[in-house]
């Protein structure tokens, strides 16, 4: 009996400083979590869900895919804007992929259709998201995006004909 009570109390002294580990480790990653800058994700990814095989070779009259994503990270809901633009020409898109309200750690993803309106080589397709929670003016009209990320294209004009190859004589 003296011996079990001889291993019980260092037991009992071993299982209180593992609690009290436990709890200031929790109590840390709490702190750094609370302690990190807010920030919002902001990407594009191709048809296929990957960082890759962007369209980026349109035929005008014709669309692309893109999988824009966002994800809040800015420990609030946030309200934000999207606009899409062409060589600075805004491209239209449905209320849903415009105004997108998002909790904190929340993710949107979907896949947005793009129709360029006119050719062009080598141009700037741009994708800009506002914070409506903090606006960022530059001038009187003019607002800063708080995410902005650049796709490259080339539009061409449709040069297939109605398939039909011309008879020569011989």
């Amino acid at each position: 009996m003296k011996h079990t009570k001889i291993l019980f109390i260092p037991i009992l002294i071993s299982l209180a400083l593992l609690a009290s580990g436990c709890e200031e480790k929790m109590n840390a990653e709490l702190m750094a979590e609370s302690l990190q800058d807010p920030f919002t994700e902001f990407y594009i990814l191709g048809p296929e869900g990957k960082a890759d095989n962007y369209p980026t070779d349109y035929v005008l009259g014709e669309n692309g895919t893109v999988i824009v994503g966002i994800v809040n990270h800015e420990q609030k809901p946030v309200n934000y804007t999207m606009e899409i633009k062409l060589e600075n020409t805004a491209l239209p898109l449905p209320p849903d992929q415009q105004y997108i309200s998002l909790g904190d750690n929340e993710t949107w993803e979907k896949a947005v259709t793009i129709t360029p309106p006119f050719e062009g080589t080598n141009m700037i397709l741009a994708f800009s998201l506002y914070n409506e929670d903090e606006k960022e003016v530059l001038e009187e009209d003019i607002r800063l995006p708080y995410r902005d990320l650049n796709l490259r294209i080339n539009v061409a004009q449709n040069t297939s004909d109605n398939g039909s190859t011309p008879l020569t004589a011989i």
